[in-house]
């Protein structure tokens, strides 16, 4: 899956989310990754980890793995 697509399909997915408790997002899924590049070594742990499990592990299936 491209990089784009992972942020679109997060954005699209969980868009009830992000439009009521996850509004601290501002832009949306971007921001969980540094410079909005969407892969393991950009993840922003400390945000990631404040993000409802459900979506934790559907980020973790996107990127391909679990984090430890």
């Amino acid at each position: 899956m491209g990089n784009n697509n992972i942020i679109e399909n997060l954005d699209s997915k969980y868009r009830g989310y992000l439009d009521d408790e996850g509004k601290w997002l501002n832009e949306g899924f971007k921001n969980i990754f540094i410079d909005g590049e969407p892969n393991r070594e950009n993840l922003k742990t400390s945000v990631y980890l404040m993000l409802p499990q459900e979506i934790r592990e559907y980020v973790d299936h996107l990127l391909g793995e679990k984090i430890d």
